[in-house]
């Protein structure tokens, strides 16, 4: 198969292109960098460098171009604006005969716009719902601390730990839409990450969370312990039927007082992606074999208990004898 996995210089998107490879796929990588600045751009077929997707029209573009000149089959999209835009253009990308591995649209709508996901799991799951008002709401009676977060963001980016009036005043004041911004309780507490797969049609089922032992400050896990629990896989197998998930994605928690609280749904691979399958869980075959609407027969063998860590490594690329100094 001949499979596009965006993103290449990510954690996941560098494990899920060499697992494709390893299971003797046609793997082509893209990358906003240069691929000197990307090992992984060493270790795929064929690596293009694109446009940034907020430059969409040039990434538009340059994405359609690549699948159709290399006939690429599949594209696992690892931003989030990028599963956005895939997804939504998903037919686009069909009459070339490229499936996109996201969920639907609405679904991915949903999941994009934290306003939306909380209102409805406010609704239908209330016992996992965080108080949450959009900025422009919100009335602050003095009670610190509190959370502001982009309404769409990722990787914690542009999120704030308010904890005075102060601090509030200039959060403020760099918001320039106050609706594109929530307000939510600060919640301390272990972080549990539970990647999934959920067959929409079939009702066919899987989850397997992790507790974030230690995590950097983008919000992924660099030490993690898979572990089993019912309560938590059901909670997710709701939330899944409730937004009629199709595919892999990834909810995260924040355990709380014996409290489990949601912080938000992924509607894609997480950056944990490789703990799940090094612990027995399939899902990037699966994830395809779903896509192509095969029934998926997700009777993995967990490793249960395994504490997985990560580290950083050196490579070596092609010196430059040039001097920075002039």
């Amino acid at each position: 198969m001949r499979i596009l996995v965006t993103a290449l210089g990510t954690l996941n998107s560098t494990f899920i292109a060499n697992f494709l490879k390893k299971n003797n796929n046609f793997v082509i990588g893209t990358d906003i960098n240069d691929s000197f600045f990307i090992q992984a751009s060493k270790e795929v077929d064929k690596f293009y460098k694109v446009s940034s997707i907020l430059e969409i029209e040039q990434y538009e573009k340059e994405i359609f171009e690549i699948c159709k000149g290399e006939a690429i089959e599949y594209v696992i999209p690892i931003i989030d604006e990028e599963v956005f835009y895939l997804s939504k253009n998903r037919d686009k990308f069909l009459n070339i005969g490229t499936k996109i591995c996201t969920p639907d649209i609405d679904c991915v709508e949903i999941c994009r716009n934290k306003y939306k996901t909380f209102e409805l799991i406010k609704k239908e799951i209330p016992e996992i719902y965080v108080e949450t008002y959009r900025l422009s709401d919100f009335v602050n009676s003095g009670r610190y601390p509190f959370f502001v977060k982009p309404i769409s963001g990722r990787a914690s980016m542009g999120c704030f730990k308010v904890t005075n009036q102060q601090c509030f005043d200039y959060i403020k004041s760099e918001c320039t839409n106050e609706n594109e911004y929530i307000v939510q309780n600060f919640l301390e507490g272990k972080f549990i990450t539970v990647d999934f797969i959920n067959d929409a049609d079939t009702g066919t089922f899987f989850a397997i969370p992790r507790e974030e032992l230690a995590r950097n400050k983008n919000g992924c896990g660099t030490v993690v312990k898979i572990f089993k629990d019912a309560y938590i896989e059901n909670t997710v197998k709701k939330i899944a039927e409730i937004i009629k998930y199709n595919g892999v994605g990834n909810v995260e928690f924040i355990l709380q007082n014996n409290k489990l609280n949601l912080i938000e749904i992924n509607p894609r691979f997480s950056a944990g992606t490789e703990y799940s399958v090094r612990a027995g869980a399939d899902l990037i075959t699966d994830e395809i074999n779903l896509i192509d609407k095969k029934n998926i027969k997700p009777d993995y063998k967990i490793k249960y208990g395994t504490v997985f860590t990560r580290r950083y490594e050196t490579y070596e690329f092609t010196a430059c004898e040039e001097s920075i100094l002039n």
